[in-house]
């Protein structure tokens, strides 16, 4: 990702919310908390985080929410309803990759179902397949809890700690960062 230095945005993530209205499946919201609308049907991005079971307070009173943190041209959170199809079938896909798929692109589509269901499937975009998941039914929290320790797994490798002395040079430190 470049960094364009001058003035811009604030750097914190784009919330994207899952909820069907319409022919659309996700929406963001603009600065006055207008819904705007994303027609596209899929995101290919690289995950960076998980939080299940977040209890957040919305408009409509507290909700506990699933927000799954990736970064595609800029970072998104992906919230959706923890008892949601979308949340369910997004933990199922997650469940069911490798630590190696969870590591590269992955494109997280959304799909209409019937009035306010939407559903969600992962694809590996380098071969266009999608995840198969099991459809067994399953304890909720067990399942949150092995993507959650899947995910953090996966962030942990992605982390490079070098360790750089206190007093370096700058070919020292120049050394330690080319390495």
């Amino acid at each position: 990702m470049d960094i364009k230095l001058g003035f811009g945005a604030i750097p914190r993530p784009q919330y994207i919310f899952v909820n069907r209205e319409a022919d659309y499946c996700w929406y963001m919201l603009s600065e006055d908390n207008r819904q705007i609308f994303i027609p596209e049907k899929a995101l290919t991005c690289v995950i960076t985080g998980i939080d299940c079971n977040k209890k957040v307070e919305t408009q409509f009173g507290s909700a506990y929410k699933t927000d799954l943190s990736v970064l595609a041209d800029k970072p998104y959170v992906i919230r959706s309803g923890r008892e949601s199809h979308f949340s369910r079938s997004l933990l199922r896909s997650l469940d069911a990759l490798s630590l190696e798929q969870l590591q590269n692109p992955l494109t997280i589509t959304v799909n209409p179902g019937d009035r306010t269901v939407v559903f969600c499937n992962i694809y590996d975009p380098a071969t266009y397949r999608v995840i198969r998941t099991n459809t067994e039914e399953i304890d909720l929290q067990v399942l949150e809890n092995r993507v959650i320790q899947k995910v953090n797994q996966v962030t942990n490798l992605n982390l490079v700690v070098t360790d750089v002395p206190e007093v370096a040079t700058p070919s020292e430190s120049h050394q330690v960062m080319v390495a």
